[in-house]
Parts: structure tokens; sequence; C-alpha cells
């Protein structure tokens, strides 16, 4: 469900804002059934909050000041946009149609903790192959001899990075660039 619309389309204005206080309605009927204390974040719009990118991570661990103590390497995200390919029908199985998108695995990424399907967690079973829309480790650097591919030439340089979240931009600038004292700045120190 998209609670807010693209403001160019031409429905009424009015639904956004009914669609906002029906979530709202929703989630407050069933975290009251529920009766234990939760924390709900919802992302309503295409922006840092929005999976893969972290910000909703990021927001949850300075809302509860835990940036210093997750153990990332013990924790796990479970997810259903695993980018999971479909199998073919086997026997009297049903064929398995492949996952929407991505998103959840690659938000996982992005955080640094592992991604379980909640097929994995749940029941057990072994992790399904799974294709990303674009996989840099693919196009590795090659094997060119004792020279690092890049050095810091120049006084000042702007590097710039494109791509979709979880690509390996920030994995590219902790590896190769920032032991050349490079300096990083993106959308979420800028805040934007």
């Amino acid at each position: 469900m998209t609670l807010h619309p693209d403001p160019k389309a031409k429905n009424p204005k009015t639904l956004s804002k009914e669609r906002v206080a029906a979530f709202k309605q929703k989630c407050n009927a069933i975290l009251s059934e529920v009766g234990l204390p939760i924390t709900l974040y919802a992302a309503t719009g295409r922006d840092i909050f929005r999976k893969p990118r972290p910000g909703m991570w990021t927001e949850f661990c300075g809302d509860h000041d835990l940036k210093e103590d997750v153990d990332l390497a013990n924790s796990f995200f479970v997810g259903d946009a695993g980018g999971r390919m479909a199998l073919p029908k086997v026997g009297p199985s049903k064929p398995t149609a492949k996952d929407f998108s991505c998103s959840d695995r690659n938000f996982a990424h992005n955080v640094g903790i592992e991604f379980k399907t909640p097929e994995e967690f749940f029941l057990g079973q072994a992790p399904r192959e799974f294709q990303r829309d674009i996989e840099l480790s693919r196009y590795a650097f090659p094997d060119g001899g004792e020279e690092d591919p890049f050095q810091r030439v120049n006084e000042k340089d702007v590097v710039i990075f494109c791509g979709p979240p979880g690509a390996g931009k920030s994995t590219f600038y902790w590896k190769q660039l920032k032991p050349l004292g490079y300096e990083r700045i993106n959308q979420d120190i800028l805040g934007t």
C-alpha cells in the first residue's frame, strides 16, 4: 500500500490523508489487541527510510541508543523479498515463483547483518539461489600485479558514486578510498 502517492497523480488529494488515517487505525487496533510494548516504524515515502536504504535502522538505533550496542555479527533480518529465483514444478509440487524484489536482502546487506528468508528461519529450509538486479561482485578488478587500482594523486578529488541501494558504493569506499584518506559525504550525513 502506498500511503503517499505520486503528487502528479490525478486521483483526489484527500486519498493519501485517508490512507494514512486508515493505516494508523489498523495499526492501533492490532497493537492494542497484542497487548505488548511495541514500537512501530513505517516508511510512507520513497526516501532514506524505505528499504533497502538503512534510514529506518539508523533512526531505530538512535531512538533506543543502540549505536554501539548492536552485535551485528550475531544479528539477522528475516524477510520475504530475497531476490530468490523461480523454481520449476518438480513431481506433484507446484512451481515456485520468483521473489517480487530483493529489497529485504539488500537492506540486511546495507545494515551489515545476515539475511534469512522465512522458510530458512522458521522451517529450516536450505537457502535458495537468488539474484540481485546488479551484483557488483561479478565485476571484480583484474589481477594486475602489485599496483593498487586506485591511488591518491591529487590534493583534492571528488569521486561520485551512482547506483541503486545495495550496489556496493559504501563497501567500495570503505575498502578502497577510506584508506587513502578520502572523506565520505552522502544523504545520511547531509540529512536529505
